[in-house]
């Protein structure tokens, strides 16, 4: 499983899904994170659904986020990507923990 989250600094869950500076990709099979950088940040319109897309292309099952906008949750829907919820400032590893945990 992958799980993406929103991050601004790296380390904490972000405020916001499609204009996060970047994403946190935690890949179950190895424990590992990746911060990817979100390039749709600046866009016009549609950073939400660029952010699904986006991540569903990377492969993500399941997006940890403090809320997301009804398009970009659409979006996710769509692409099968699970939507859990995280509260913003959150540590990125206790979030991840929990989603796993249930």
């Amino acid at each position: 499983m992958k799980y993406a989250l929103p991050t601004d600094d790296g380390t904490t869950v972000g405020k916001v899904f499609g204009r996060a500076t970047s994403f946190a990709i935690f890949d179950q099979t190895d424990s590992s994170i990746a911060l990817l950088k979100n390039d749709g940040i600046n866009a016009e319109h549609g950073a939400g659904t660029g952010a699904a897309s986006f991540l569903a292309d990377k492969g993500v099952n399941v997006v940890i986020a403090p809320e997301l906008g009804p398009k970009a949750a659409a979006g996710l829907s769509a692409a099968g990507i699970k939507i859990l919820s995280a509260a913003a400032g959150t540590p990125l590893r206790a979030a991840i923990d929990a989603a796993i945990a249930g």
